[in-house]
């Protein structure tokens, strides 16, 4: 891996950490509020300031990663489909801008909103899963394709179980 990839994960790595330690130094682990953790933990701390603060961020970041997502999604599917991997259809921008919008529209429509955070939490660690595994194919070519097989299964299982574990 390049450098600044791996010092990236590390850095994100170890403030993803702190924050967990903080947030559970601040309020014992079975009280924290899965909706929002640091907003209620700064509340009940009487650190109203802070919380404030840190709800502003949430409202803040959401509507960023959803606007990510959808100038994204249009250029991802445009290389998918270069590269053969979806229909053609979608190499043309403006028919993956569109299809990408109004699925994301029907989702945000009819979807509840914490089924939505399940299925993004899914979808970030499938996304990151079939990342790696590729780098391991395309570190080491197979030339029966039993790698691959093992890969592609190995990524369903990951999903499946997310999608199980996320609804114990």
């Amino acid at each position: 891996l390049p450098l600044s990839i791996v010092i990236t994960l590390c850095i994100v790595t170890f403030l993803y950490i702190a924050a967990a330690i903080s947030l559970v130094g601040m309020q014992y682990y079975t009280d924290i509020s899965p909706e929002s953790g640091f907003p209620e933990a700064f509340k009940s701390n009487n650190v109203e300031w802070a919380a404030q603060l840190t709800a502003a961020g949430e409202v803040a970041t959401l509507p960023v990663v959803v606007l990510i997502s959808i100038i994204i999604q249009p250029r991802l599917q445009f290389a998918m489909a270069n590269d053969g991997l979806i229909p053609q259809w979608f190499g043309n921008m403006r028919n993956g801008a569109l299809f990408a919008g109004v699925l994301m529209t029907l989702f945000a429509t009819f979807v509840p909103f914490s089924a939505l955070d399940d299925f993004v939490s899914a979808g970030i660690l499938v996304a990151f899963t079939i990342t790696n595994c590729s780098l391991v194919v395309m570190r080491r070519e197979s030339l029966n394709h039993r790698l691959e097989k093992l890969l592609a299964l190995f990524n369903a299982a990951s999903f499946f179980a997310c999608i199980m574990l996320s609804h114990v």
